[in-house]
């Protein structure tokens, strides 16, 4: 210590230094509205045209998965085979490079596909990015122009995807077009060409044509062939052995693809434009670039096309952090004002530059640490201010004690920091050890948070070293130059809080020594009964935002087109608005959903589903209260469909209560299980039971006549084929029409959509053996397939590789759970031997987090406890020191019931987090009392009362400073943090209390049978 303080300057030199580099850090760190919580999902997707689920299942979707399953790091796999397409969602492990393991995947799934169909596409596997809307955009007005606007929306999003810290752009509502040929039936048959004909030459005219080189004996030269391209190169194409250009046979025109999703905003046809955000990126500077970009490009809108920006992150994030860094502020003003309060102007302001140091240098290793500015690391700076004042008060306090009694300047600061020095470095050891194992905690929770242990961690340690060096070095800086004398009661309540020191040591103190014991059983018995009240105080997991948003997801019969859908959300929409007059904007996205705005997106999307945005007047009431009005009275007003409202939860997307999984092979089997267990759940307390299989969709199965297809020597694939072309045609490929991309599909004319299909008006021309002159003998469809009217599955859903349907139950009752679990229970009991049922969701996913939680909170107590037992070279006092966390846990609950305040998950987090905040006023006491005892000059009644009187002090400024910290947060009303700032105000307000009557009396307790123990043995 002497060498610093001779040199004091130098170092105060370099720590400024520091704290430069530390507000660098600050203020470049990205700023965001929540801490990222990535999906780690990755996404296999295969199309194989005209397959059923069924045949998609068995010729895609198992092949994938059997070699999925042998890649280390997924921790869970699930797959939906559907018509012509297979989807597998891939979950992947923590801890494991997420851009190594799609590689390894590409690399499984391209095995897999040497098996596939030679009709199946090359499946894509990608990692989902694009889950971070950073803005998005509402085009609407006339529709004509709105249809014209995909070349331009395409020039775009070029553009903005080029802005560094994109991820890419999403546009609903706009159809992309593509290039349909449809072959006339006369035509082929004028011209002897079959379909299958015309499609081989198709096929073929997109292989590369290259002829190479020759050598003329000069130079080396390229040989080509002069082409057409796009729409001209299909057109002049020559198809069959007689070569007939394709246009002769065929109308070759660019058309509306399939309608994917149709967005309406306002009651007008929009567009919808969102940009994702990539990953670790500054919301508010990538939206200022982006930005730039979008508003010239509106510039330049067709005439009767409008622009609203229709979310954005930035602004979102502007208005949250306002408010935050008000509080922040008021809890700097507050600490300030506070530690005034019972230290010189120069004491304070010794304090004030070291939090200020504290926090700044803290800020460095943040962003190697995967942390950005978002709310959760702003509220853990204010934390940090209420905490980090601790040890630069307790320091400034001890040196001022040695300067009144007599030190000079240089000893004054040695002692004052080497009297304190063991039980500020335990101290903030064990808030250390306390939130360390936070960084531990898996998933999306874990994401969620790791903002606040990081923060408070870097800081703390920062604020350690400052306060053992900063504040000594300012100290003796200040004395060595004027060597006026130290006021006995510095501070403008410096006299009040000496009468408390003095009331406090000679009256409570005194009283309390008289009665330890029962003092100290009755305290005990106090907090434990306080505990109880967890058991009337509510509980939210995690608390829906105070925003305007609510969502409403609509899921329809399977087989519902999407204009009916559209429909169907129009007229819901409708009459909604005309019934609440809180209702201020409505925008619909039918078909795959919103693009990830406001955390919410829809599963198993189609034609048949839908979601609609309705923003409310927050003024007139909340998204909480609009939600219970209206989604049991839509449920009621439209049983046909599924309906459910939700509003931006401030947390880790949730899912269902309770989730119930069926595995099994036989797909019938299945089914009837579902049906069984969904009627009984509904009759059990349910509102609503989905799941992923679906209901069957109509179909017509096809019964080929084998006689007649052998008597004609036609084989089943013709027919088939055949009508391919004639239905949904086939897909083929890509083509360029400058830079634009077309989708190529082709199909045969004579089934329009909305027709029923006749097999006698179409035919297949017959085989033989012995080839005949002349055109060949057609056969019609009829003589060859009778059509029955059944049902089909929608989808196969698979777990795991295994056939899985997941049955998702929602209701309210507080037995609801129990209720569910105990129908799964008695379909256990019947269930067939291969069938097993596991039952899941949000609630267990909560009792898995309360589960790993509790782990964690044994490891902190756990490393508690060794700190403190090094500390006092002791197995016994630390537990007195542990009597304070059980004392601010007790606290807390006993906070959260009086202001019935939700216990959440950031709740639980302030109850950790108190484990090693309110351990330091005990240590710093207990190490007081040891090093009056053990110096001889004191009985063990007289170091209690003088270490009382000592510690009164600073054991109340640290306290009240950091309550004082965080009440702007517990007043702002913001649901998410309330629970955080009121578990830690009113635990460390009665840990404080307490502490100051319960330990001393227990120190006493245990003195008193350590030393009559001690006695004995040296009898013995």
């Amino acid at each position: 210590m002497k060498y610093l303080l001779d040199r004091s300057k130098l170092f105060l030199f370099l720590i400024f230094i520091f704290t430069v580099i530390g507000a660098y850090v600050f203020v470049t760190l990205p700023q965001r509205e929540i801490p990222e919580t990535p999906p780690n999902l990755v996404l296999v997707s295969t199309i194989l045209p005209g397959a059923g689920p069924e045949e998609i299942e068995t010729a895609i979707t198992n092949p994938i998965e059997q070699e999925l399953q042998k890649v280390d790091g997924v921790s869970s796999l699930q797959s939906v085979s559907a018509n012509s397409a297979s989807i597998i969602t891939l979950e992947l492990e923590d801890g494991f490079d997420p851009d190594e393991l799609v590689t390894e995947m590409q690399q499984q799934v391209q095995r897999a596909s040497s098996s596939f169909p030679e009709q199946a596409q090359q499946p894509s596997v990608e990692k989902l990015d694009l889950t971070f809307p950073l803005v998005s955009y509402m085009f609407y007005g006339d529709e004509a122009e709105l249809r014209g606007m995909e070349q331009a929306l395409a020039d775009l999003s070029e553009e903005v995807e080029a802005v560094n810290g994109v991820a890419g752009t999403a546009v609903k509502g706009l159809n992309s077009q593509q290039i349909l040929i449809e072959l006339e039936a006369e035509q082929l048959a004028a011209n002897n060409l079959q379909p299958f004909e015309v499609l081989e030459s198709l096929q073929q005219s997109n292989q590369p044509l290259s002829l190479g080189t020759h050598d003329n004996g000069n130079e080396q030269v390229v040989l080509t062939v002069q082409q057409e391209q796009g729409i001209e190169k299909l057109k002049k194409l020559q198809v069959g052995s007689a070569a007939v250009p394709l246009e002769d046979i065929a109308v070759i025109e660019t058309v509306d693809g399939e309608t994917e999703d149709i967005v309406t905003f306002e009651g007008e046809r929009a567009i919808s434009y969102t940009v994702f955000l990539q990953g670790g990126q500054d919301v508010p500077g990538v939206d200022e670039k982006v930005s730039v970009v979008i508003n010239a490009f509106n510039e330049g809108l067709p005439a009767g096309v409008e622009a609203e920006r229709y979310e954005s992150q930035a602004e979102n994030v502007t208005s949250i952090f306002e408010g935050l860094y008000v509080s922040l502020l008021i809890a700097v003003l507050a600490v300030l004002v506070v530690t005034t309060a019972g230290l010189t102007l120069f004491g304070a302001f010794v304090v004030a530059v070291t939090v200020l140091s504290s926090v700044l240098i803290g800020m460095i290793p943040i962003p190697s640490m995967g942390v950005d500015l978002n709310q959760i690391s702003v509220i853990g700076l204010i934390i940090a201010i209420g905490i980090l004042v601790d040890d630069s008060i307790v320091v400034n306090d001890n040196i001022q004690r040695r300067y009144k009694l007599g030190d000079s300047p240089l000893d004054g600061a040695v002692n004052g920091v080497k009297e304190v020095f063991s039980s500020i470095i335990a101290s903030s050891l064990a808030i250390v050890v306390t939130f360390s194992p936070l960084l531990l905690l898996s998933g999306g929770n874990g994401a969620f948070i790791k903002a606040l242990p990081s923060i408070l961690i870097t800081t703390i340690i920062a604020s350690t070293v400052l306060s053992i060096t900063l504040v000594p070095m300012m100290q003796y800086l200040k004395t060595k130059r004027r060597s006026k004398k130290i006021s006995d009661t510095p501070g403008f309540l410096g006299k009040p809080l000496e009468k408390l020191a003095l009331f406090y040591s000679n009256k409570v103190l005194r009283g309390v020594l008289k009665r330890p014991l029962w003092i100290g059983i009755g305290g005990l018995v106090l907090a434990t009964g306080l505990l109880a009240l967890a058991f009337f105080t509510p509980f939210e997991f995690f608390p829906a935002a105070d925003r305007k948003e609510v969502t409403m997801n609509v899921r329809l019969a399977e087989g519902t087109s999407i204009e009916e859908t559209d429909a169907f959300l129009a007229n819901v929409t409708e009459e909604l608005r005309g019934e609440d007059e809180n209702i201020e904007e409505i925008a619909i996205f039918t078909g795959e959903g919103l693009p990830n705005l406001f955390a919410s997106s829809m599963d198993n999307t189609g034609s048949n589903t839908g979601q609609v945005a309705i923003r409310i007047d927050r003024e007139q009431t909340t998204a909480a209260d609009f939600i219970e009005k209206w989604q049991p009275e839509l449920r009621d007003q439209y049983p046909e469909a599924e309906i459910f409202l939700d509003t931006i939860v401030q947390g880790p997307p949730a899912g269902a209560p309770v989730t119930v999984t069926i595995k099994g092979e036989n797909l019938e089997e299945l089914t009837a299980l579902r049906d069984e267990l969904k009627a009984a759940m509904l009759e059990n307390g349910a509102d609503v039971v989905t799941d992923n299989l679906g209901d069957p969709v109509p179909a017509v199965e096809y019964v080929p006549n084998q006689a007649a297809l052998e008597a004609n020597g036609i084989p089943l694939s013709t027919v088939t084929g055949q009508l391919q072309f004639l239905t949904q045609g086939v897909p083929l490929y890509s083509i360029y029409e400058g830079q634009k991309p077309y989708e190529v599909t082709v199909k045969q004319s004579g089934i329009e959509s909305g027709q029923d299909i006749d097999l006698a008006d179409f035919q297949v021309p017959a085989g033989s053996p012995q080839a005949q002159p002349g055109p060949p003998t057609l056969v019609s469809l009829d003589e060859l397939l009778t059509p029955e009217q059944t049902t089909a599955l929608a989808q196969v859903p698979h777990q795991e590789a295994e056939r899985a349907i997941t049955l998702k139950a929602f209701g309210d009752a507080a037995d609801f759970e129990a209720s569910m679990l105990e129908v799964v229970d008695a379909q256990k009991e019947d269930l067939a031997s291969g069938y097993e049922l596991s039952t899941g969701g949000e609630n267990s996913d909560q009792e898995a987090f309360f589960t790993e939680i509790g782990v964690l909170f044994l490891v902190v107590i756990l490393l508690v406890y060794l700190v403190i037992a090094f500390q006092f070279k002791s197995f016994g006092l630390p537990f007195l020191v542990l009597i304070a966390v059980y004392l601010g846990v007790s606290g807390a609950i006993l906070g959260l019931f009086l202001t019935q305040t939700p216990l959440s998950f950031l709740g639980v987090m302030g109850i950790v987090s108190l484990t090693g905040i309110v351990v330091r006023n005990a240590v710093v006491l207990i190490d007081f009392v040891e090093t009056r005892r053990l110096s001889g000059n004191f009985n063990i009644d007289e170091a209690i009362i003088e270490s009382g009187y000592a510690r009164i002090k600073p054991i109340v400024l640290t306290s009240v400073t950091s309550i004082v910290a965080l009440i702007p947060v517990a007043l702002t009303g913001d649901p998410l943090f309330e629970a955080l700032a009121i578990t830690i105000i009113a635990g460390l307000t009665f840990s404080s209390l307490f502490t100051l009557v319960m330990i001393p009396a227990l120190y006493l307790v245990f003195y008193r049978i350590s030393h009559r123990k001690n006695k004995v043995s040296a009898q013995r």
